[in-house]
Order: structure tokens, then sequence, then C-alpha cells
């Protein structure tokens, strides 16, 4: 048991976190995400304006209220096949002050899509999943991007059955890519009720997750880097204060927060059926649509109620002990 303890979640900025997952659309089927991420029953392709103008309310109302920064997340589903993606995208980055523009992708699109798009992005997390991927195309989208963007995070899905497979990958990635950032992810649960980390039944898979906890960074001079506003920070029982690493809070069982106050309107969800949330932990009902309603929409603080959080960007929303 670390003995150090998790007090608290800070923003650097009072910041809107918006994660949209934008499709239930997607070209992989790996064997430990459920069908709700790759169904296909709602592909969303329609509705431009009308998912700009929703947009541009939802961050008015914001600015409103003070918030000086924004951060846009597109998951999926697979999220650069969505139709609306870019045009959605560049609004945000044009329209918000102090912005982030953030997606989790399987890194599949050509690397000549990369080419014409990676600017619109800030942060891509590039999720490895070594069932599905085109390795040669995942490790030349990777090298593209790696110095080009503010953040590229290599995502490594810990495949139970192919290990160390993915251990060999991801060192091949260090060794080649002039700048990275590689995060050993292991797969979670569903089966359980608390989606606790995979227990993963060689004991040497356990011990080597357990020693790579950290992300696993080397820069390169040539590598813009944007000072984003829209980042939060954990307090911890030494004294010290860290940017905030969903995936190590997990791993150190910190993310325990029944009792806390919560931000939950720090951070706004939207599901592949448009439905809008605060937070995806479920704690709230919907409180509108991105198509019909969104006046439900606004800052708001509760006392979480959940046994514990298991999203990263749940994890990330301002909250105290």
């Amino acid at each position: 048991m670390d003995e150090k303890q998790l007090l608290s979640i800070y923003p650097k900025k009072k910041y809107l976190a918006i994660t949209w997952q934008v499709s239930d659309n997607c070209n992989f089927r790996c064997p430990y995400c459920n069908e709700g991420n790759w169904g296909g029953q709602h592909k969303n392709d329609d509705n431009t304006e009308l998912y700009l103008k929703n947009i541009k309310e939802i961050i008015d109302r914001y600015k409103d209220q003070g918030y000086e920064a924004f951060k846009i997340y597109f998951s999926g589903g697979e999220p650069t096949i969505w139709k609306n993606l870019i045009p959605v995208a560049e609004f945000f980055k044009e329209y918000t002050p102090n912005n982030t523009v953030a997606i989790n992708t399987n890194l599949s699109r050509a690397t000549e899509w990369w080419e014409q798009h990676y600017h619109i992005f800030d942060d891509v997390v590039a999720s490895f999943h070594i069932e599905h991927a085109n390795q040669e195309r995942y490790f030349n989208n990777s090298l593209l991007l790696c110095d080009k963007i503010n953040y590229c995070c290599n995502k490594m899905l810990m495949h139970d059955e192919r290990f160390w497979e993915v251990v060999a990958f991801g060192e091949m990635l260090k060794d080649k890519l002039p700048a990275y950032t590689i995060e050993w992810t292991p797969l979670f649960d569903e089966m359980t009720g608390n989606a606790k980390p995979w227990e993963y039944q060689d004991v040497r898979k356990t011990e080597w997750l357990n020693q790579h906890q950290h992300l696993e960074m080397k820069h390169s001079p040539n590598k813009p880097w944007k000072d984003s506003s829209a980042v939060s920070m954990a307090r911890w029982s030494d004294g010290t204060d860290t940017f905030v690493n969903s995936n190590e809070i997990i791993l150190k069982r910190q993310n325990f927060f029944t009792g806390w106050e919560c931000d939950i309107g720090d951070a706004v969800f939207i599901n592949p059926r448009g439905m809008v949330s605060m937070a995806s932990c479920g704690i709230f009902d919907s409180v509108g649509h991105i198509l019909h309603d969104i006046s439900k929409v606004h800052p708001q603080t509760v006392v979480c109620n959940k046994y514990h959080c298991v999203c990263g960007t749940d994890i990330i929303i301002p909250k105290r002990s």
C-alpha cells in the first residue's frame, strides 16, 4: 500500500472539459472492449451546424461563469472516421480561449490523413491494440506525430495473452522514435462490480506493471510545446503536487472518492446517442441532448456517492476529500 494519499485534484486554471464519445462506430473489435464502443448503431454523421451551434452555446455559458480555458476530447468508437470530426474540431480550436483539442484514436487512419490534419490536434492518445493494429502504420503515424504536436502518448493496452509482444513493440517505439510518451495500460475487468485492473494470472506480468506505473518520456528539442491551461494537478499527503496521471492513480488504488466534493459540472460528457451528462460515471441522470436541449448544462458541485472512479476523464475532475 502506498503511504502517500491523494488529498485533492485541482485545475491550473478554471477550465471546462468536454469528452465526446462521438459514435459507436469502430473498425476494431477488441475482446476486452464492450459492444457499446463498436456496435455501429449511432454513427451521428449528420447535423454538423446544430452541433456547432450547441457547442458554442455551452462554451459561452461557461465563459460567462469565469471559466478561463476549454478542452475537448474526442473518443469513440474510432473518432477519426466520424464525418463531423474535422469541422467540429476546427470550430472549437478557433472559437475558444486557451483551448486544447485532444483525441483518443487507434491510429489506424492512413498517414496521409494525419499529414493533412495533425495541426488541428494538441494531444493525441494513440491506443495500441496488438490484435488488430497494423504495426507498420501505427509506427509511421507515431513517427509523424511524435515531434509535431504538443503531446502524443502511445497507450499500450496490455493484452493478457500477448502481453510480452506488447512490451516488445513498446520498447521498439522507445528505441526508434525521436520523442515519445509511453503509457503501459493494464486491462480492466469489466465483469466485476468495480472494474478493477485485470487480474493477470502470471505474477511476472503484475510485477512488471508495478514497475512501470509512470509515463516513460523522451523529449525532442524540435517538438513544439503549448503550455496547456486545461490540465489538472494532484495534491498529495506528503506535500507534493503533481500533474494528474489517471492510470497511476488507478494502479495505486487511489481512485476512491466516496464523500468527496466533486465539481462535476466542469466535465461535460456526450455519449454516442447524443445524451449529455455531467461526467461519465452515471452519478447524474442525463441533463439533455447535444442536438435538442442543453439548457441544464452548467457548472455544479456534488458530493460523490460512487464506490470508486474508473474513467480517466472523470478522475481529473476537480475534487476534494
